[in-house]
């Protein structure tokens, strides 16, 4: 694809209006808001150790551990909420999930929404990078009825290039409306739609051996060209109401529907790849596939305090009634070629077959004590009732059916030694989702079984002062462990054991500098029969048994808006195959970037411009359960312009 800077009427759009400054989209900096280095976001900014795709070694996504203003929700498809109806999103692991109500062994992600305050407030904002994506968006919030109705709206559009070569135009578009009918009240309604089309996809590459594909031109998109042109339509909806019921109990409620309908299903694979990167192409198509989900949560809290004492209980259901359309791949070969190269090949011609149907309900039924004692501690414990079936029709053959109702608990931990200091310790029993079976195995697509998970964790919180906080941790989490098996089935082969240490540094060492710091060590080791037999190693590959991010944010008040930023970036290297017979390299990354913060007239606005992977560093990464490899993404530039008026 080629590279070339335009210069778009959006970005220059971005500085054409004035009226009163509030700060929105153009003062949104994540490092210096950070609490802690576990992972946090704000608006398009992210750091920290943890994801919602990725936290000590798990999803939380693919678990369904992910919450809208603390309330149940169950995300369809890869992207889901984007930050025009979300403001922030914090990872609630170790001393984060201390006193959560009903906590999850791996981790949960907490959606906070994007909502409208007392005032009128539009927001621009244009963007060009990484590699030649290009796009911007237009938010206004503004009250309707002085305190009683205030509404929001945005829309969004351009053309997003990711990391892994897939390029999508886009056009979202995103509302919210709030109604405070009380001081004591509030119901918000929002929903979201993205509509994306794909130009063009990268393969998926597997080698035919213990080694690494050869180094190609990352930046680029390769293999057969046809028209690869599909669809996305994905809308999320909620309805959000909460309030005082009396002085001492609140309730809230929200139900939420999202869905995930693509259209024009294609990837190329790259099979039995050699040394010399010569392998067997395929181009693999199905049927439209679909995902959709209505869940929600009910809660009851109440709040009861005696002098130095609060106690809080909660009393809640969540549940969630999910439908998936999978399946009828068709492949078709395109031939031997090399990595890197581009060739011409017409469109394949599919002819489909039914496709399976996979239904799930999935209800928990719980109640929850939390205790605080000001400057002794906290205390907190939970018990919770599952109900999971699912259930699969695959076309020519009889349904299966899965059904489990176990009972989960929590319990939780914090005793303030001092002022300073803080021990904490817990654990969590929880029902997850398991994900499905990648693209590579026999059954691509195919749900699994739902898994008991098991979570230890402790450690302490210090704070030196007014200057810095420490938070140090261990934890165990178990799940079972799926795989391919003998006959390429992607199944339950064992148990995965997920031992770690992880820490946290944050803080304003000097006026105007913040560092944001966290590391952690993994150890993660699979047991049981497939084990035992040597048909898989007791390392599973793509775990990480490193990692280390340090951001920090330089801007004192003497430079008038303007700061610098940087982050620093290790992975260690890890395990590309099941037998552990080979391994990638580890991986350093350096991120630089300036950002500068300022007015013009009376609006607020914002430039900056920030270089990915300033080094230019290559390695490869694998997907543990495919063993799909990915080059590192490439040096990147990315220049957003923002304002507030």
């Amino acid at each position: 694809m080629t590279h070339s800077f335009r210069i778009y009427p959006a970005v220059a759009a971005v500085f054409l209006f004035a009226g009163p400054a509030f700060a929105q989209r153009a003062s949104e900096n994540v490092v210096a808001t950070a609490e802690d280095a576990f992972g946090s976001s704000i608006g398009n900014e992210s750091i920290g150790l943890y994801s919602s795709t990725d936290a000590r070694g798990f999803s939380p996504k693919d678990a369904g551990n992910m919450r809208i203003e603390g309330l149940y929700y169950d995300q369809q498809g890869s992207f889901g909420f984007t930050n025009q109806i979300t403001r922030s999103t914090t990872m609630r692991v170790g001393l984060t999930a201390q006193s959560y109500p009903f906590p999850a062994p791996t981790g949960i992600a907490d959606f906070r929404l994007r909502l409208p305050g007392a005032k009128t407030v539009t927001s621009a904002s244009a963007y060009y990078g990484p590699y030649s994506a290009y796009g911007a968006q237009a938010d206004v919030e503004s009250p309707i009825v002085a305190g009683k109705l205030s509404g929001f709206l945005s829309v969004a559009g351009g053309q997003k290039e990711l990391d892994f070569h897939s390029v999508f135009y886009y056009v979202d578009y995103a509302g919210l409306v709030r109604f405070t009918p009380t001081d004591r009240t509030e119901v918000i309604a929002f929903a979201q739609r993205s509509n994306a089309s794909k130009g063009e996809s990268g393969p998926a590459i597997f080698t035919a051996g213990a080694f690494l594909p050869p180094l190609y031109d990352r930046t680029e998109i390769f293999g057969p060209r046809f028209d690869q042109e599909r669809h996305r339509k994905q809308n999320n909806y909620g309805l959000i109401a909460r309030g005082g019921v009396t002085d001492a109990w609140r309730l809230q409620a929200g139900l939420f529907h999202s869905v995930n309908d693509l259209e024009n299903d294609w990837q190329v694979f790259y099979r039995d790849v050699q040394p010399n990167g010569i392998g067997d192409v395929v181009i693999r198509s199905r049927p439209a596939p679909l995902l959709a989900s209505t869940s929600g949560e009910v809660r009851a809290s109440g709040v009861f305090t005696e002098n130095e004492r609060r106690h809080t209980v909660h009393f809640a259901f969540r549940g969630r009634v999910g439908e998936r359309l999978f399946g009828a791949d068709q492949n078709a070969s395109a031939g031997r070629a090399a990595l890197g190269a581009t060739y011409e090949f017409p469109k394949p011609v599919f002819t489909f077959g039914p496709q399976s149907r996979d239904e799930v309900r999935h209800g928990t039924a719980g109640a929850s004590y939390v205790g605080f004692w000001s400057g002794v501690g906290e205390v907190s414990a939970g018990v919770q009732k599952a109900f999971y079936r699912r259930e699969v029709d695959y076309p020519g053959r009889a349904s299966v059916e899965t059904r489990t109702n176990p009972w989960l608990y929590n319990a939780t931990l914090a005793a303030y030694v001092t002022p300073d200091l803080t021990f904490y310790a817990g654990y969590t029993r929880g029902l997850e989702d398991s994900g499905i079976a990648p693209e590579n195995a026999a059954n691509p697509g195919e749900a699994l079984d739902a898994s008991l998970t098991k979570q230890i964790d402790a450690g302490l919180r210090y704070k030196m002062g007014t200057k810095a906080t420490l938070v140090l941790g261990v934890f165990e989490v178990k799940k079972p462990y799926f795989d391919r098996d003998a006959i390429n089935v992607f199944t339950r082969v064992g148990a995965l054991s997920h031992r770690g240490v992880e820490l946290s540094l944050s803080g304003e060492p000097i006026e105007g500098l913040k560092i944001v710091a966290g590391s952690m060590l993994l150890k993660a080791r699979v047991s049981g029969f497939t084990v035992n037999q040597g048909l898989i190693a007791e390392v599973p590959p793509g775990r990480t048994p490193g990692t280390v991010r340090l951001n920090a944010n330089y801007g004192p008040k003497a430079w008038r808006g303007f700061s610098i930023s940087g982050q620093v970036n290790y992975e260690d290297g890890q395990f590309a195959n099941r037998l552990n017979t080979l391994r990638v390299k580890s991986l350093t990354t350096v991120d630089l970037g300036a950002r500068y913060n300022f007015r013009l007239y009376d609006t607020l606005a914002s430039v900056r411009f920030d270089v990915q992977n300033l080094t230019d560093e290559y390695v490869w990464t694998v997907n543990g359960a495919s063993g799909q490899f990915n080059p590192s993404p490439a040096r990147r530039y990315i220049m957003r312009l923002a304002a507030d008026f």
